[in-house]
């Protein structure tokens, strides 16, 4: 995202006379680096904004100020000689700040007892439905599910993101992972979930965070846009909706109709249950959602797909007030909400251009032979392709009808690409 290169920038120019500020301020010299980090990972989420205040230096000042709090403090004396003498290492990577912003959460979450975190049931006719609860989910112990195998491997797939055979193979690593079963981007990593239910993120470092449990036959909903996932959990009635990467929790509530969490997008999280269709936002927000009564199966950057009947999809831009009626049995949207990917009554593939309804040529996943699609942005869509060795990746581009391809040699399982 174009603010983090910002911020990125930013870090990379700043980074010594931030580290030497923090021992101004109060830090031990040999953990001022380790404190400026923890004061940078906590300015990423603000960044945008501060950005276009322009008070950037004001949100780092502010941000430091308060780490250097957290941790002992020097003796005042001493702080211009040390501050001087420091030897400043290399600044944190992105990754580093998200990592370090990911345990300083856990850690605060830890401590807290109580947090009460109301929600908006965008559709009136079924507020009752809904008990907010006071009391967060416990945020699990990693430790819960274990260590696996990572290796550094550069994704020869550029742009794709896939497991099969019990591996994950994010952009610059690969993961032994046993049973998952369907994933979404947030960012550079994914959330998934597998076959005991677990919902699981794992980063673009390898590194995995157990968010919570779902139902294992319905996946996990995410968004890369706002970094969100949602899932309902049946043994405790609760719809979760959290911040993937840190497990912080945005709207926790309580459903009585075991609902499917079928999309996220921007910061309103979709339910289908007896209930119907509709949608949880925070408070404060002032927008509410009205959903159709028909079955709603994705959501995408304010495009909605319902199911119709059961040969047609419809496709709603509510912005731009239009709809289209489409055949088609389910249906997947890319991230940008541009492209949506439904079966045909053959079982083959078909696209569509959400914005004006029309057809797009699918022919080069390979038709009914297709294991896996996601449409994704800027008119890409990435097939898993059944062939007599096994299987091909194919990520496509459809202006050009131009496929990158990689092979997949004896692929013995189901393919699941992330959405």
């Amino acid at each position: 995202m174009r603010a983090d290169a910002d911020f990125m920038v930013y870090v990379g120019a700043r980074w010594p006379s931030l580290v030497r500020e923090a021992v101004l301020l109060g830090a031990p010299a040999d953990r001022a680096a380790e404190v400026t980090t923890d004061a940078l990972s906590r300015c990423r989420r603000d960044w945008e904004r501060a950005s276009r205040e322009e008070d950037v230096d004001a949100l780092v000042r502010q941000e430091l100020t308060a780490a250097v709090a957290r941790h002992p403090r020097t003796d005042e004396a001493s702080r211009a000689e040390q501050a001087e003498e420091l030897l400043i290492l290399a600044p944190p990577t992105l990754e580093d700040l998200v990592h370090q912003k990911r345990q300083s959460d856990r850690a605060m979450f830890k401590q807290v007892a109580k947090v009460s975190i109301p929600v908006v049931v965008a559709v009136a006719a079924v507020a009752a439905y809904f008990v907010i609860t006071d009391d967060p989910a416990e945020v699990p112990d990693g430790d819960e599910i274990g260590q696996v195998a990572v290796d550094r491997v550069e994704n020869p797939a550029a742009g794709a993101v896939w497991y099969a055979d019990g591996k994950l193979h994010l952009e610059h690593v690969v993961l032994d992972i046993d049973g998952l079963r369907d994933m979404t981007r947030v960012g550079p990593g994914v959330v998934y979930g597998d076959d005991e239910g677990r919902v699981i993120f794992v980063g673009d470092d390898g590194g995995r965070d157990l968010l919570g449990h779902k139902d294992p036959d319905v996946p996990v909903a995410a968004t890369d846009e706002t970094g969100l996932a949602a899932w309902f959990d049946p043994e405790t009635d609760l719809v979760h909706v959290v911040e993937a990467s840190t497990g912080e929790p945005r709207v926790e509530a309580e459903v009585v109709d075991d609902p499917r969490v079928v999309a996220v997008d921007g910061e309103v999280a979709f339910l289908v249950g007896a209930a119907g269709a509709r949608a949880l936002v925070p408070v404060g927000s002032g927008h509410e959602l009205p959903v159709s009564p028909a079955s709603l199966l994705d959501v995408r950057s304010r495009i909605r797909v319902f199911q119709k009947d059961p040969e047609t999809i419809q496709v709603v831009q509510s912005a731009f007030n239009t709809v289209f009626d489409l055949p088609g049995r389910g249906a997947e949207l890319s991230p940008d909400g541009d492209l949506v990917a439904t079966s045909g009554a053959d079982g083959g593939v078909l696209l569509y251009d959400t914005r004006s309804g029309v057809q797009l040529d699918g022919r080069l996943g390979g038709g009914p032979e297709v294991l896996a699609v996601a449409p994704g942005d800027n008119g890409t869509v990435t097939y898993v392709v059944r062939t007599i060795d096994g299987a091909q990746l194919r990520t496509c581009e459809l202006a050009d009808q131009h496929c990158q391809t990689v092979d997949l040699v004896g692929l013995e399982s189901t393919a699941v690409l992330a959405r």
